[in-house]
């Protein structure tokens, strides 16, 4: 069975015309959107995508997005001030013991009768198999 391998030149050529209408989704004149950060955004998001067709392509045609060319670190961003000391194993210490009060033994039970009556028995003279309560 042989398998048909995609074109990935015409399949990348039709999905940048289909994500090429995300760019201008933003409507323009708000004040409060900085279309500046959205478009960068935006390219972004469409070199992401050749990215991905880049990897896709069996035979290299695809050329690599100029963003992809050189290492820019993990995500493009710069690691966290913290980051050395969330790699050093956790620090344990020792908590203290949950205080525990004591059980009120001694209690009655219902019938007022204190529990060891209840469940003792007393044996009966007359049969070696009955007790009596």
């Amino acid at each position: 069975m042989i398998i048909p391998e995609v074109d990935m030149l015409a399949v990348s050529k039709n999905s940048r015309v289909q994500r090429g209408a995300i760019v201008g989704y933003v409507l323009p004149g708000l004040n409060m959107v900085d279309y500046g950060d959205i478009a960068r955004i935006d390219q972004y998001y469409l070199d992401c995508q050749r990215y991905r067709d880049f990897y896709r392509d069996p035979h290299g045609k695809m050329p690599k997005p100029e963003r992809f060319r050189q290492y820019q670190g993990r995500c493009g961003t710069k690691l966290d001030k913290s980051f050395g000391t969330l790699m050093l194993p956790p620090q344990w210490r020792e908590e203290r013991n949950p205080i525990v009060y004591p059980v009120p033994y001694g209690i009655q039970m219902d019938m007022d009768k204190h529990y060891r009556t209840l469940l003792m028995g007393t044996h009966s003279g007359s049969t070696h198999t009955a007790f009596k309560r």
